[in-house]
């Protein structure tokens, strides 16, 4: 998975990294992005476009002027990039032709932020408490670009909002949050009256990341995550994750990359969960598992929307029909923006609709 250099003070990966060797990344390689420490598999946003990559390498490079405090990127557009991770016949890391680039953090990254930053910034600062506030407004499940809703003359609604253990719903866009807070506990005392969250577009890496904010809004029954490019969980999830979303119904994932084999590891911490947004995800089958073809989908009795558009599924027949077993109780079914060239509808213990 990872390769220490020649010289033993560089690491570069090709995506996940053992626990054993991002402690030997931090250990030889502290670069700072702001106050933070980056590290391999962090999500990162430049200054001036906003333009996103991953952490993909952190460290020397070799030639370069100076040669230290680097950080080697894979970026999510197509041709942002110079090279797939190799320079100067040294690979630092692997990803596609013309997605990777090395970057110096401090003069080319913005800093992340946390989502107890971003929640006070928002609602509870000088600036929030303006006569005049311009908040992005995203239409239901997500996917539609965000448009900012100018509110005028509205300084006691503002006022109210500030108190944030009373807010319900907030709406948190592009704000480069990739962490839960700085003061342990501080979500839980102020936030706790959220129940519908969009943290779409921000620079959330992980379940755990996300985890981390959900576990202490207990009345979290919407969570949008749209835009936020997430690594799948590649082990049963950890008693954080697996109790973080007891109340949840709403899941929006769409733009993150997550497939049914990403969720085949969370379901069981879903256990309330009735509507599903996976579009633009680019799903090409509804396999639970790359090792098993076909394997099965189970263990969502509660689903009753699922949202699949824009993604890549091309067959009916032993792919789609498979969700009327799946999901027993699935009353809408959104399919718009695949390549199905046919339906076929078919009843009988195939478990397909009809």
């Amino acid at each position: 998975i990872g390769n220490r250099g020649k010289n033993g003070n560089q690491i570069f990966f090709n995506g996940v990294c053992s626990a054993e060797e991002v402690l030997f990344c931090r250990r030889t390689m502290t670069v700072l992005l702001g106050a933070r420490e980056v590290e391999v598999g962090d999500r990162v946003q430049t200054l001036a476009e906003g333009h996103k990559a991953t952490v993909r390498y952190v460290g020397n490079v070799e030639g370069a002027n100076p040669p230290e405090g680097w950080v080697g990127v894979e970026w999510d557009a197509e041709g942002r990039g110079k090279h797939d991770g190799e320079a100067k016949g040294t690979r630092y890391f692997t990803c596609p032709a013309g997605k990777g680039s090395f970057v110096r953090p401090d003069a080319m990254l913005a800093p992340s932020v946390s989502f107890q930053e971003a929640l006070v910034e928002k609602y509870a600062s000088k600036e929030a408490a303006s006569a005049e506030v311009s908040m992005p407004f995203r239409a239901s499940g997500g996917k539609k670009q965000a448009i900012n809703v100018e509110f005028v003359g509205n300084e006691k609604e503002v006022k109210r909002m500030a108190k944030t253990d009373q807010l319900e719903v907030v709406t948190l866009l592009g704000l480069r949050i990739a962490t839960a807070e700085q003061e342990e506990g501080w979500i839980k005392k102020n936030a706790t009256a959220i129940s519908s969250l969009e943290l779409d577009d921000n620079l959330l890496k992980d379940w755990q990341a996300v985890s981390d904010i959900a576990a202490q809004l207990p009345a979290l029954a919407v969570l949008s995550l749209s835009g936020n490019r997430l690594h799948p969980l590649t082990v049963a999830p950890s008693p954080s994750i697996s109790s973080a979303f007891p109340a949840l119904k709403q899941l929006v994932l769409n733009a993150t990359g997550v497939t049914f084999a990403h969720l085949e590891l969370l379901k069981g911490a879903l256990p309330m969960l009735e509507d599903l947004h996976m579009a633009s995800n680019n799903i090409t089958s509804l396999d639970t598992s790359p090792s098993a073809p076909g394997a099965p989908i189970s263990g969502w009795p509660s689903l009753r929307g699922l949202d699949l558009s824009d993604n890549a599924l091309s067959t009916w027949e032993g792919d789609i029909d498979r969700l009327g077993s799946a999901f027993p109780g699935l009353q809408r079914l959104v399919l718009n923006g695949n390549k199905l060239s046919s339906l076929a509808f078919g009843g009988g213990e195939g478990g397909g609709f009809g």
